[in-house]
């Protein structure tokens, strides 16, 4: 019975006091790729444009170090327009579920997530074919690092490092991230 995991975590959660339980949310913004620049012959270079990635997260602290953030990923956009036979446009999201350790609990503390990320990816691919809908997930290990600013008892401040595994490579970029605790 695949529900059965699920309720006993609820109701092992619901057991503990209110106060036990320390919580955050937070939203940040992961700095795109740098525009990967292609050469396919002399004299021609073309483009690609990638957005930055976006994601709201949130997380339980097990204890003063270690805590469980689960959040939403949008990816963003990532379009080439190269020559008429040629190009993509594609959108993609997902969801990532990892481990936060922090070293620490001063006002700065660095820390690390490891975790595993789920991605869907939709759009269009342009060939001599023709046009050309894609869908298809992809998933794998997701990484960040950096530290942590808290200023005060219930907002914090996160700039570091965020890394996905994605089939075609690894991608990410550096990230901001406000957090707020209850």
């Amino acid at each position: 019975m695949r529900i059965a995991p699920l309720l006993f975590a609820l109701a092992l959660a619901a057991s503990l006091p209110a106060h036990a339980i320390e919580g955050y949310v937070g939203a940040g913004i992961t700095q795109a790729p740098s525009e990967d620049e292609y050469r396919p012959i002399h004299g021609v270079s073309l483009k690609e444009d990638n957005d930055p990635f976006a994601r709201v997260f949130g997380g339980i602290w097990i204890n003063e170090n270690f805590a469980v953030e689960a959040a939403y990923h949008d990816f963003g956009r990532s379009k080439f327009e190269a020559i008429a036979d040629f190009g993509y446009d594609l959108e993609s999201e997902g969801w990532s579920l990892g481990v936060v350790y922090e070293y620490g609990d001063a006002a700065w503390a660095p820390y690390t997530k490891i975790g595993y990320f789920t991605a869907d990816i939709d759009g269009e691919t342009t060939s001599i074919a023709g046009v050309q809908r894609v869908s298809r997930s992809d998933n794998g290990l997701m990484l960040e690092g950096g530290v942590r600013w808290t200023p005060n008892d219930t907002f914090s401040l996160r700039g570091g490092y965020e890394w996905f595994d994605f089939e075609g490579g690894g991608d990410g970029g550096l990230t901001i991230a406000a957090q707020f605790s209850f």
